[in-house]
């Protein structure tokens, strides 16, 4: 089942470890507002979408419809959880990027043990 754009921008949420008051923070936007959009239960205007696009780092696209851009492989980001993934990444220095690998590498090399 695809996933709504409540379900995206919650799982991206979750996925760069903010809360909505953060979010709220940085993007300009209502707490509350913001809690109505996760839940689907509120329409974002463009200048909205486009403030979480830009802090999220996905696409307005991707936020309504779920659509990634057209240069974007399928396999690339494969859901919210993914694209945050990438965001993330995007926001990391270089020593930050070789600590999260290494205990990723880890913990990956113990649960094959």
């Amino acid at each position: 089942m695809k996933q709504t754009m409540g379900q995206r921008l919650s799982a991206l949420r979750e996925a760069k470890g903010v809360n909505q008051i953060d979010v709220a923070e940085a993007t300009g936007l209502g707490r509350t507002f913001l809690s109505m959009l996760e839940k689907d239960k509120k329409q974002g205007s463009i200048a909205s979408l486009a403030a979480l696009a830009d802090f999220y780092q996905v696409s307005i696209d991707y936020l309504y419809r779920g659509v990634l851009p057209p240069d974007v492989a399928p396999n690339v980001h494969d859901g919210a959880e993914e694209a945050a993934w990438v965001g993330l990444w995007r926001d990391m220095n270089e020593p930050q990027r070789r600590m999260v690998l290494a205990m990723i590498k880890a913990a990956i090399n113990s649960n094959v043990a």
